[in-house]
């Protein structure tokens, strides 16, 4: 298995458009810094699905030790991936050396981003995430009935709002740092469980009481909302904060993905 040294493995990951062909060993990737690390057990390699006729590029993050049959689907801010990979890389790692497999799409493939955005570009990019949680219910290991999928900022918002969507087959629903109705509220309705992260290292737009809005319209088109305000007080999206950001999205995945009686797949 190829092995990328850090500067390499740095421009790769940032650059998603370069997506070496070879699936390489996160091994070399720097540690997500977190006092709950564990070892890297993990490879990322390059995938792609189709999605509104366009081939949707993404890195996938794979377990090498048992896999525990679940996926997440993890979406990029309105920044992109280009910008957003760095942050995600190690976590997504973190996830994948605890038996998850994990997708980071470049959904903007799907239909490119321009501001301001509309309906139809929202509605494009949800139906976006649909496919990626499809794409990962047909890898071996994966149960399609435990695809999750997570999202940051906009990403966020495109993974609950469009998660509510009878079209989409995802289990669980994560938003981070998102909130404000941006698309037609109360379209469709569909039960399932969600979560929505917030903290002090956000977009001025966002706030808790606009996330505590974007939960009220969640719960009223069928979803069990969790709420999750962070502890960090740190006014930036710091290490620390993402280490806390995940810990409660394993915790959430854990809990409604990871059934105590299932068996982890080989």
């Amino acid at each position: 298995m190829t092995r990328l040294p850090n500067l390499v493995l740095a421009a790769a990951i940032a650059a998603v458009a370069l997506f070496c062909a070879s699936e390489v060993s996160a091994q070399a990737a720097a540690p997500a810094g977190c006092s709950d690390d564990v070892p890297q057990r993990a490879t990322r390699g390059n995938t792609e699905f189709i999605s509104n006729s366009q081939t949707v590029r993404a890195l996938i993050y794979k377990p090498t030790g048992p896999a525990n049959g679940a996926a997440v689907v993890l979406l990029h801010s309105s920044e992109g991936l280009t910008i957003d990979a760095h942050s995600f890389d190690p976590h997504a790692i973190q996830l994948a050396a605890r038996g998850y497999h994990v997708l980071v799409p470049n959904y903007f493939e799907a239909r490119a981003r321009k501001v301001p955005w509309n309906g139809r570009d929202v509605r494009l990019w949800e139906e976006a995430g649909h496919d990626a949680v499809a794409y990962m219910g047909t890898l071996e290991g994966v149960d399609p009935a435990r695809v999750g999928i997570w999202g940051f900022s906009l990403g966020g918002f495109v993974a609950t709002d469009g998660s509510a969507h009878p079209d989409s087959t995802a289990r669980v629903a994560i938003g981070v740092a998102t909130g404000e109705d941006i698309f037609e509220p109360s379209r469709t309705r569909r039960e399932l469980p969600m979560l929505l992260i917030e903290g002090y290292s956000t977009f001025p737009v966002i706030s808790s009481a606009t996330m505590r809005e974007l939960a009220a319209d969640l719960r009223r088109r069928g979803g069990t909302v969790e709420v999750q305000m962070l502890m960090s007080r740190d006014p930036s999206m710091t290490g620390a904060v993402w280490c806390e950001v995940f810990q409660h999205t394993r915790r959430f995945l854990d809990t409604h993905l990871l059934p105590a009686a299932a068996a982890p797949v080989a």
